[in-house]
């Protein structure tokens, strides 16, 4: 149980909270206005990237499926010119089903590293 009045005890979203800064920080570039902007981009980019201590992506542990990045969208990738709406929907069910198993992956991964 961590304290909402000590956030420092939590290690992981101390973690979290100081790779976003940096990118934040990274960002503007000396500047210390206009942030919000910036934030949703730095939030997207953390959430689809692999972490090292679990070896998925966040969106993935949450999800089950890899994000579509804004890249495959136009044009379109391989993945979503040849999934109809219902190929896309059965195989998010497949997932789903298996998040249970890939959450359990990723939280021994953690303790391996």
């Amino acid at each position: 149980f961590i304290s909402v009045e000590h956030p420092q005890a939590n290690g992981q979203a101390e973690s979290a909270n100081k790779v976003i800064l940096k990118a934040i920080t990274r960002r503007l570039e000396g500047k210390y206005k206009g942030w919000v902007e910036h934030l949703l981009p730095i939030l997207w980019s953390y959430h689809t990237t692999v972490h090292s201590s679990t070896g998925e992506t966040p969106f993935k542990m949450v999800y089950g499926v890899d994000a579509m990045i804004p890249a495959e969208i136009d044009p379109p990738s391989w993945r979503r010119a040849t999934l109809t709406v219902t190929e896309n929907s059965e195989a998010l069910k497949e997932n789903l089903d298996l998040q249970e198993e890939v959450r359990e992956a990723a939280h021994f991964r953690e303790f391996i590293v």
